[in-house]
């Protein structure tokens, strides 16, 4: 219920199949927002943005740590390793061929605001049929297997998936 502003990749990601999900789910979120709330959303690269977008905005990151120079900067302060062997989250290595985190998190530039990694509005294509389906499907992180492909309800297999406590641990 705040500003928001998706930033895009402008590097090589790590693996083709996460940069071919990447843009298809970045496309995925802006045509369906456009098409729910008859809007566009605000889109800036990640070598636009600005210290007054850090300050202002919540940022969706969408990418990797080698196709997003802000994912990069900020990847130490999340609560994840990611390279291009292996994507770790709750001490748990998935294959980072195929797998993909999606998650919220305090933005380490600016803890007075969120940062969304690779994910728009969760509820997708499914919601489209009636506003009783349009209410968030996913906690505050998942990891997505890539091998499945994305269909209406969810952007991939979901592998696992929870909540952060208060503190954000």
């Amino acid at each position: 219920m705040d500003s928001f502003l998706f930033v895009r990749p402008t590097g090589k990601p790590l693996h083709t199949s996460l940069g071919t999900w990447v843009e298809s789910e970045l496309m995925a979120a802006t045509t369906l927002w456009r098409h729910l709330y008859r809007g566009v959303i605000p889109v800036k690269s990640d070598r636009e943005l600005s210290d007054e977008d850090i300050a202002n905005h919540n940022l969706v990151l969408w990418g990797d740590p080698s196709s997003n120079a802000v994912l990069a900067r900020i990847l130490p302060q999340l609560p994840l390793q990611w390279d291009a062997k292996t994507l770790t989250v709750r001490g748990i290595n998935y294959p980072a061929a195929h797998h993909a985190p999606i998650l919220i998190f305090p933005n380490p530039l600016n803890p007075a605001r969120y940062v969304v990694i690779n994910s728009g509005i969760d509820f997708r294509a499914d919601g489209s049929a009636s506003n009783a389906l349009q209410t968030p499907k996913f906690p505050d992180w998942a990891v997505i297997d890539l091998r499945e492909a994305p269909g209406p309800r969810w952007p991939g297999r979901v592998v696992t998936a929870g909540f952060f406590d208060e503190a954000w641990k």
